[in-house]
């Protein structure tokens, strides 16, 4: 199952890919979110790529068929890595669900239009289960869709803390 999402936000590109490349950032946005059980697994950042993974536990917030309720708990601990090619703007993200036979993966790119950063993210979720395998994703594909919206307005509001810290860096 393939969707698309955009974002814009309110600063120069150069002031967001930092933000995208600051695990602050993420773990923040995740507490604000209602993640729980968040924890740091891996970071690395140098002048070329950013690499962030992040463990933490979320509720899903569409009801579950009771099909799909064999293969996913209304809790899972998603496993996602933010990898950042920091000077052609691109991204991947990969997200992995404990326990589950869904995988999502997104290829993101960042673009500058009046002083404003685009982010287009391309999704794809796959689940991997005979028969029921695409109704599922379909069930996953809205509750992402919700998250997004969701984790997009909290990453602002962090965004908005922490900008201007690479912001007087910047200077």
């Amino acid at each position: 199952m393939k969707f698309h999402k955009q974002s814009t936000y309110p600063y120069p590109l150069d002031i967001v890919l930092k933000l995208f490349s600051d695990k602050d950032y993420f773990l923040e946005k995740y507490a604000l979110t209602g993640a729980q059980h968040i924890t740091l697994l891996d970071y690395h950042c140098d002048k070329n790529t950013s690499r962030i993974t992040v463990s933490r536990d979320v509720s899903l917030e569409i009801p579950l068929p009771h099909f799909a309720r064999k293969l996913l708990s209304d809790n899972v601990t998603l496993i996602q890595t933010d990898i950042w090619d920091l000077d052609n703007r691109t991204g991947r993200l990969d997200i992995k669900m404990k326990g589950s036979p869904a995988h999502v993966t997104c290829d993101m790119r960042l673009s500058e239009q009046s002083g404003q950063t685009l982010l287009d993210l391309d999704f794809d979720i796959e689940v991997n289960v005979p028969i029921v395998g695409q109704k599922i994703a379909a069930l996953m594909a809205r509750d992402l869709d919700k998250k997004f919206v969701r984790d997009d307005e909290k990453g602002k509001t962090v965004m908005a803390r922490l900008a201007s810290r690479h912001e007087a860096a910047k200077s």
